[in-house]
């Protein structure tokens, strides 16, 4: 039976899983908070594609989760990053597995750069403007909706793994 679901369901919490970090940025542009229930449903996805995809390494996504959450611990107890952001993380982990933690997290970061990089200058060019006829996003010293990122960095990993994840 399972055979014969596998092909439908693994696309389908795939796509789920998208949607769910497609919408975490834009919860993060809008609030600056990451919901809860996209990092559940996310870590959901990845326990059940783990569940319809036959030879999955289970003992590999769940390193990945925990390491991720070690690794998440440490960045949110020095500041470095929002909690909302950690969860985020360490529910793609799921996904990724130890193979592919660092491809992710380094697509991650470097799409957090190129997201800097574009806040930093559209930031100095709205720096003469009114700070209240702006979006929040664009005012000096507004923090960084690092889900964009997150979002970004992910999906182009996962483009690049290839079909299975």
């Amino acid at each position: 039976m399972m055979a014969l679901v596998a092909p439908i369901l693994a696309p389908t919490l795939a796509i789920v899983a998208l949607a769910c970090l497609i919408a975490a940025a834009i919860a993060d542009v809008r609030s600056y908070e990451i919901p809860d229930g996209l990092s559940i449903t996310l870590l959901v996805t990845a326990v059940g594609f783990g569940a319809a995809t036959p030879g999955f390494a289970w003992i590999s996504h769940l390193a990945a989760v925990l390491l991720m959450f070690g690794i998440g611990l440490f960045v949110f107890a020095r500041g470095w990053m929002g909690g909302g952001d950690v969860k985020l993380l360490v529910a793609i982990a799921g996904w990724t597995g130890l193979a592919g933690l660092v491809g992710q997290l380094t697509a991650v970061a470097l799409a957090g750069g190129v997201l800097a990089l574009v806040l930093i200058i559209a930031r100095r060019a709205f720096a003469a403007r009114s700070p209240e006829s702006l979006p929040e996003l664009f005012r000096t010293g507004a923090p960084l909706p690092y889900a964009i990122a997150i979002a970004a960095g992910t999906g182009w990993w996962a483009y690049t793994a290839g079909p299975v994840i």
